[in-house]
């Protein structure tokens, strides 16, 4: 204990931030969804309009690999027979400008073309962004995006398609109660049994609670300390406080980074490019980059 906040006292404050937790908040969304077939099949099929979508793997934080520039992390990846999707969570507009959906398209479709094959054996992809906001700015629930044929109208059939859904539009349908799901703090107010039975387990069930929990604690520490620190001149309660704010921020920024690190050694492990090279690719100092080899034995 230190000056007025006890341990249980700092738990209960994480607890309470638990139970506002929402699925487009990226932290609930990663834990809560992270790796849940069910959840992910749920989303896919209400997105694409699409019953028969039967999701065969899925993968969160899905690492691809760009060897001559920038690398991306997916949100999600998902199979389905011959499709693949990428649902990514933007509840900042600017994560969701059109050449960001572009360049991800690009990537998938260069993480599914492996050396040897054809160019007609690429799989049917989607890109989807959820969007907080109404980021194209037309009103609409969701808007699909292909390639035409501009001087004749038709669609160019390369089979790849970028969606945004506008999570504003939570109306009567599936496609707006799933928004409205997305939104929701507690699994009462919710319409989808399957995700609220998952959002229950995480904020209900002893089990649940406990990881969220644990991995809530995580990220607090490093800025727990520092917002302590500044709260001795302010009184402790309001350190705690920012400390668990900026705790969150942190570790979601130092989760980020270790993921960096984790496609530095497996470039790396892969010995393609030299380490100056890897450098410059992840925009990381060349001793870092050493450090990193050293502590996977890679070098």
């Amino acid at each position: 204990m230190q000056g007025g906040i006890t341990t249980d006292e700092q738990r209960s404050q994480i607890l309470a931030k638990i139970q506002q937790f929402r699925y487009i908040d990226d932290l609930f969304f990663s834990v809560g969804l992270s790796n849940f077939k069910p959840g992910i099949e749920l989303i896919l099929r209400t997105v694409r309009g699409d019953d028969s979508i039967v999701v065969d793997e899925v993968f969160s934080q899905e690492d691809v690999i760009n060897w001559y520039g920038k690398s991306v992390c997916f949100d999600v990846f998902a199979s389905s027979g011959d499709k693949r999707f990428v649902a990514e969570i933007q509840r900042d507009s600017r994560g969701a400008v059109p050449k960001r959906a572009r360049y991800d398209s690009s990537l998938l479709d260069s993480r599914e073309m492996q050396k040897g094959k054809e160019y007609d054996e690429l799989p049917e992809s989607a890109v989807i962004f959820i969007c907080e906001h109404d980021v194209l700015k037309k009103g609409l629930p969701l808007y699909h995006i292909s390639r035409t044929v501009q001087e004749t109208g038709e669609t160019f059939d390369d089979r790849s398609t970028i969606i945004y859904v506008n999570g504003e539009c939570r109306d009567d349908t599936p496609l707006g109660r799933l928004m409205h799901d997305f939104f929701c703090a507690s699994a009462d107010d919710m319409y989808n049994k399957v995700l609220a039975d998952r959002m229950r387990y995480f904020k209900e069930d002893k089990g649940g609670v406990q990881t969220v929990c644990r991995i809530v604690e995580e990220l607090v520490k490093e800025g727990e300390a520092r917002g302590e620190a500044r709260g001795e001149a302010r009184g402790l309660e309001r350190g705690l406080e920012r400390g668990l704010e900026r705790g969150l921020e942190r570790g979601l920024e130092q989760g980020k980074e270790q993921e960096k690190e984790t496609r530095v050694a497996r470039a790396i492990s892969l010995k393609k490019l030299s380490l100056p090279e890897i450098a410059d690719m992840f925009e990381m100092p060349l001793a870092k980059v050493s450090e990193i080899g050293r502590l996977h034995s890679l070098l």
